[in-house]
């Protein structure tokens, strides 16, 4: 009898012995799935407990010209908008030319100022002229960027002002926006970066006057020297 209990014994510690056990490896990708899970309720809770427009508009700043638009990275305010059906650039050799159009050059003065550290606009995400049915103009191509605020570095605590320059058909004025966005990081784009946007205050009436109002000529040289 004694043996026989002795040889039970000794059989039950051999099997278990013979279980197989939970490896570093399973333990450690069980942990990463129960992280995973974790952020994946927490981004839940946060995106879905907000409303649609919170979700897409709560990076957007807005104001009116003449305002001053307040964002976690920069300030912004227009300080005037005018029209011209000539403008005038400068090449490479400083060769100042005269350039025309069959529709407008909106002329955007802006002035900026940022929050942390200096920054300077960017030609792959520039400023845009945004209409009231929702098209969005770039900074024309016609114009040297050296003449406009693209050449100023926008710096903590100073006003950096300088023009841009849309050229837009006349029905692309009446309630027209300028949509500010700061440049991206060179290395790390900022899906969240705040933009802001800004009525130019032209309605019906003020459109029509500034288009009937337009210069024939306006010089971006003798400005900007």
């Amino acid at each position: 009898m004694a043996v026989t209990q002795a040889e039970s014994r000794t059989a039950r510690r051999a099997a278990r012995e013979k279980r197989p056990r939970r490896g570093v490896g399973r333990r450690i990708a069980a942990g990463a799935a129960g992280i995973v899970l974790a952020a994946a309720a927490v981004y839940v809770q946060q995106n879905f407990s907000m409303s649609f427009e919170q979700r897409t508009s709560y990076l957007t700043y807005k104001g009116r010209i003449g305002e001053t638009v307040e964002t976690k990275r920069f300030s912004v305010k227009v300080l005037s908008v005018a029209a011209a059906h000539a403008v005038d650039t400068t090449d490479y050799s400083n060769k100042v030319t005269k350039v025309a159009t069959g529709n407008l050059f909106l002329l955007v003065d802006v002035s900026a100022t940022s929050t942390r550290e200096p920054m300077r606009l960017s030609e792959s995400s520039p400023p845009l002229l945004l209409t009231a049915d929702g098209r969005r103009y770039s900074p024309t191509d016609k114009v040297n960027t050296a003449l406009t605020l693209f050449n100023k570095y926008i710096q903590p605590g100073f006003w950096s002002s300088g023009l841009l320059v849309f050229e837009v058909p006349k029905d692309a004025v009446p309630g027209a926006g300028l949509v500010f966005i700061p440049p991206n990081n060179a290395f790390v784009h900022d899906a969240y970066a705040p933009e802001a946007q800004i009525d130019l205050g032209l309605s019906g009436t003020a459109a029509d006057r500034l288009i009937s109002q337009a210069e024939d000529y306006h010089s971006l040289v003798s400005v900007s020297r």
